[in-house]
């Protein structure tokens, strides 16, 4: 949709096209995005003055903006912040139309979402199970976006008790789910959640959850850290959630850790705004005061969130001068994005075939996701680029 109406632009003359796309750069794209989504709460009063006259100049590619603002899962957003602060009105013309088109889709989609959210709920407590809400649902659930147009849901994450998990899993197929894998229990100990399940008419995958985060992470952040401080959702009581310090440690280990983040130093905006979103509810920096696992990482991630939305939000105790390379990288991997997928996968190579192996031979968590991975034909032709040596073997009839 968006696709059709970019190839209908006008671009004007190829001298101009040229002249706004050598102004505006990815990184340029990426900083006017977070600065919309910035606009409430933003420190700096004269912020939407400044935005608007960036946006009224010449300088604006917004085919950029858009291709930036969707890669990042924030389009929706940015729609909302720029329909609520005025804005709408200085886009191009047709822009605008095709925004709230996919505003509306998006609202409808959530909605459904949430209405099968509804009854997965009734029906897991119905049977003793008590689910939690994770991650973008729990945050739509707990009234941290302004409506549920605001967030693309990609799925239903529940954290049910680990010895609950098959059961929790067993209902919903009962109830007419399914699942293109097949359930190995004797994996299960390796699993971050059961196969993912799906239904007719629910736009969403449902993922039943045993451990909030990947296994070797457990230690970390387990099961009964995730669920101290869980609470019925500030706008819907019914549903369970988790606290918003909570919340912000997932959103960490979730964007650095599982999600390579801290190797390519360049978070999604949309872990980002959820980030920012939960700051302005809870001091990020009292997150990380108590939790005692990457600090310094914690802190690089802070010290770019307050670069990237302008914000002023405190370190983690004790972190004072920590944080700073990461967030040179991350500066780097923006203005040059050549020598930042270099340093990504260099970095990503060391962890990957090195320092994930050595830790292996101390952490049985680390041993089990080694494990995994060994046994798994479809992990070797991600990371090796092998496509045809190593097959998937076909189930026997």
């Amino acid at each position: 949709m968006l696709q059709a109406y970019l190839q209908q632009q006008p671009t004007g003359s190829r001298s101009n096209k040229k002249t706004i796309r050598q102004q505006m750069k990815n990184s340029d794209s990426y900083y006017l995005t977070a600065s919309i989504l910035a606009l409430e709460g933003h420190e700096n009063t004269g912020a939407k003055e400044d935005l608007e006259k960036k946006i009224l100049s010449e300088e604006v590619d917004w085919n950029k903006m858009v291709y930036t603002a969707s890669n990042n899962y924030v389009l929706q957003a940015i729609y909302l912040k720029m329909r609520d602060n005025g804005l709408l009105e200085h886009l191009p013309a047709g822009l605008t139309a095709h925004l709230k088109e996919l505003h509306d889709l998006n609202l409808e989609r959530n909605k459904t979402i949430l209405e099968h959210t509804g009854k997965i709920n009734r029906l897991l407590r119905s049977n003793g199970i008590t689910p939690v809400f994770m991650k973008g649902l729990g945050n739509m659930l707990d009234g941290l976006y302004s409506t549920p147009a605001e967030r693309m849901m990609l799925d239903i994450d529940i954290l049910a008790d680990p010895d609950l998990m098959e059961k929790a899993a067993q209902l919903l197929i009962d109830d007419g789910f399914t699942s293109a894998q097949q359930y190995d229990p004797a994996r299960k100990e390796a699993m971050k959640h059961f196969p993912e399940l799906v239904r007719e008419g629910l736009p969403a995958f449902v993922d039943i959850h045993r451990l909030p985060v990947n296994i070797q992470y457990e230690s970390v952040f387990g099961y009964p850290d995730a669920i101290e401080g869980v609470h019925p959702s500030r706008e819907n009581p019914e549903f369970m959630v988790m606290s918003d310090v909570n919340k912000i440690r997932l959103n960490f280990i979730h964007s650095q850790k599982v999600h390579w983040g801290h190797q390519h130093a360049r978070p999604s905006l949309r872990d980002l705004y959820d980030l920012l979103l939960l700051a302005r509810r809870t001091d990020p920096g009292s997150a990380f005061d108590t939790f005692r696992h990457f600090r310094r990482q914690a802190a690089g991630y802070i010290r770019v969130l307050n670069s990237t939305f302008g914000t002023a939000f405190r370190l983690p105790e004790g972190s004072e001068g920590k944080g700073l390379l990461f967030h040179r990288r991350h500066r780097m991997a923006m203005e040059h994005p050549r020598l930042g997928k270099i340093s990504y996968h260099l970095l990503r190579a060391c962890r990957l075939y090195l320092a994930i192996p050595v830790r292996s031979l101390f952490d049985r968590n680390y041993r089990l996701y080694v494990r995994v991975r060994l046994r798994d034909p479809e992990w070797y032709k991600r990371n090796l680029g092998i496509r045809k040596i190593v097959k998937k073997k076909e189930p026997k009839t």
